[in-house]
């Protein structure tokens, strides 16, 4: 049997089940307890919604964001929770720390294993740009998309975010709706998109990152979610400077655009609306194409999980 480290590249498996799987692609997150600390209160198992991981990983992101955002100072903020101390100094959580010595029983001595750290949530507001395909295939998935930003929405609204959305449609992406503390008005459009055979996947990205660059500009972080199935097929009308990974122009250019985003450190989730599991026999060619830089024949699979590993962003993969 092949480890999922093999198979998905390098990305951590934070949960996978028979109709979803989440991975990272970001160095922070350095364990699985990481994620159900930022997400407590979003129980994850085999039952839960898609709509619910959508959530989560949007809400794990842009809880990332905010605590580590360009504003706030070192300290700063309010805790949102807690998790296991892993540097020398750090700041202690007194009553997780007390809840977990009566636990188990040996107060008033205090171990080293009994000791967490809170999790801090700064000042900063987050600006969550939508890249939405539009393509005839992701039609049964609005309904989750639309649930997952109703389900973030009264958090968004408590701290001020914002939400815009662009749509991939026809040969060319245009932004739907510029960025805004009305999430409804999103929600609304989201009704509203027609469907269409073609895929400018990477037309919505660019547009997306110049977004980020001017909310960036305006004090916010922005976090780009990209939805699709990844069967892409419109190229950009120009190159970008970058190595040659693959023959399909439309797919080459996503991954130049992806390679852009990486050098902005912006935040990324992919969202697949119909992740397939990569077969054992594909395996060692997938891995030597990737170390080579250059894949040949993808699936939208692995297109999008490639650009979650080129931006180090997250990867949800839907069933």
């Amino acid at each position: 049997m092949v480890k999922d480290e093999e198979i998905y590249l390098g990305g951590k498996v934070l949960f996978k089940s028979g109709k979803a799987i989440f991975l990272s692609f970001s160095a922070p997150l350095e364990s699985k307890e990481d994620i159900f600390y930022l997400s407590r209160g979003l129980k994850i198992s085999i039952g839960s919604t898609k709509a619910k991981l959508i959530k989560l990983a949007i809400n794990l992101v842009r809880r990332t964001a905010r605590s580590r955002g360009r504003r706030k100072g070192r300290g700063i903020g309010r805790a949102i929770d807690f998790k296991i101390p892993r540097a020398k100094n750090f700041k202690v959580s007194i009553v997780p720390t007390l809840r977990r010595v009566a636990i188990f029983g040996h107060w008033p001595k205090i171990r080293w294993e009994d000791l967490r750290e809170p999790l801090l949530e700064g000042r900063e507001r987050i600006s969550i740009i939508i890249v939405l395909d539009s393509s005839a295939s992701m039609v049964h998935s609005m309904t989750e998309i639309k649930s997952a930003l109703e389900a973030i929405k009264k958090e968004a609204l408590r701290y001020r975010d914002r939400v815009s959305l662009i749509v991939c449609k026809g040969s060319r992406a245009s932004i739907v709706q510029h960025p805004t503390t009305n999430f409804n008005l999103v929600i609304g459009k989201l009704s509203k998109v027609g469907m269409s055979d073609f895929t400018p996947l990477a037309s919505g990205m660019y547009k997306g990152y110049l977004l980020a660059l001017n909310e960036m500009r305006r004090g916010y972080t922005p976090v780009i979610v990209i939805i699709s199935d990844g069967n892409v097929n419109v190229p950009m009308p120009r190159r970008f400077r970058s190595v040659q990974r693959c023959a399909d122009p439309a797919v080459q250019s996503v991954l130049e655009v992806a390679e852009i985003i990486a050098r902005t450190h912006i935040s990324t989730v992919i969202i697949n609306t119909k992740h397939r599991e990569i077969e054992y026999g594909n395996v060692i060619n997938i891995r030597k194409s990737y170390s080579s830089d250059v894949i040949h024949l993808p699936t939208g699979t692995e297109v999008l999980m490639q650009v979650a590993k080129i931006t180090k962003g997250n990867y949800v993969g839907l069933a």
